[in-house]
């Protein structure tokens, strides 16, 4: 037996997302902390490999992945929120295409 009464978050700590890393235009209601989505990028996905994200709100995720060095495909069905998404990825990796 383990004497242990701590949660899960005493392993991987990272703050809420800050104001500037949100963005001033972002109204997505769950935006990500990039240290996060870096790290779970990380730990999913292969060298080389592809992020998918099929629900990719403001796009934390798709600027996770690019810093990282993974290719990215995020879908979105909420018009606002893709464009939103769009505009924070084009800062981080202004080479991506948007279709």
């Amino acid at each position: 037996e383990y004497d242990d009464e701590g949660t899960a978050a005493r392993y991987f700590y990272c703050p809420k997302t800050s104001k500037t890393e949100r963005g001033s235009d972002n109204t997505h209601p769950t935006v990500k902390p990039q240290e996060l989505m870096k790290y779970l990028c990380r730990l999913v996905t292969p060298k080389g490999g592809v992020v998918l994200d099929p629900f990719m709100g403001s796009g934390s995720t798709g600027m996770a992945a690019k810093d990282e060095g993974f290719d990215f495909i995020g879908i979105e069905k909420e018009k606002e929120y893709f464009e939103i998404a769009e505009a924070r990825i084009k800062v981080s990796s202004p080479l991506m295409e948007f279709m």
